[in-house]
């Protein structure tokens, strides 16, 4: 797999202005999400993921770490499901109760794995071994498992995010949950996945914000 380009300079505005322009564009994105017709939702992730499948980033990987699709979120059934059946390394987050903005990443090998989580996530049982940012700060961009188990080393990941832009500039939630494992030195090749009309002009970022390194939507796939 090609070297990651490497991750482009933030531009410096203030605090303030940061905060102001991101909350506004999460109310706009969640509202354009929101309005779609489920029909038309679940045509637009299905041309996606057929996207995203075909892609080399995808198809040399040997392990992902991806997400549950929920609410108005672009879906991932179909990724989850040939991950599992092309035999790949599966992670995915499941959120840390009592300690807002961290998860941990952990392996599951099929939905019976998967239970409700908060916030009408989701996410793996309880009892699974899971990694968090401490742990890849730890090992320098490689957690290994202190059980004997699969160390949480990806070769792909997969972010959703409420909106992207053209630099690999990305929008969550506002809980910095993917940022501090991007911070904490996690090395893989980043997908942003998103419907197209989440693709919007450059954004609003502060210093900690991390980028990713392709674009995916139902539409087009981008390297950056």
């Amino acid at each position: 797999m090609s070297e990651n380009p490497p991750v482009k300079a933030v531009r410096p505005l203030p605090p303030e202005a940061v905060a102001t322009r991101k909350q506004a564009l999460r109310e706009r994105m969640t509202r354009l999400r929101r309005e779609q017709s489920r029909h038309l939702a679940r045509e637009r992730a299905v041309a996606a993921q057929e996207k995203l499948l075909r892609a080399d980033c995808w198809r040399q990987a040997s392990s992902v770490a991806l997400y549950v699709g929920v609410k108005d979120e672009l879906g991932t059934g179909l990724l989850l499901e040939a991950a599992w059946r092309e035999g790949r390394t599966l992670w995915l987050p499941r959120v840390r109760h009592g300690q807002p903005g961290f998860m941990d990443f952990v392996a599951c090998t099929s939905r019976e794995q998967l239970r409700p989580g908060p916030f009408g996530l989701v996410e793996p049982e309880a009892d699974l071994p899971g990694f968090g940012p401490e742990d890849v700060s730890a090992g320098a961009g490689r957690a290994c498992s202190p059980t004997g188990g699969a160390a949480f080393a990806p070769s792909l990941m997969v972010l959703p995010g409420l909106a992207f832009d053209l630099e690999g500039g990305r929008l969550g939630y506002g809980g910095g949950y993917y940022d501090r494992f991007l911070q904490a030195g996690l090395e893989c090749p980043r997908v942003g996945f998103c419907f197209d009309f989440q693709l919007v002009p450059p954004l609003p970022l502060a210093p900690w914000d991390q980028r990713v390194h392709h674009l995916c939507t139902e539409e087009r796939l981008l390297c950056l």
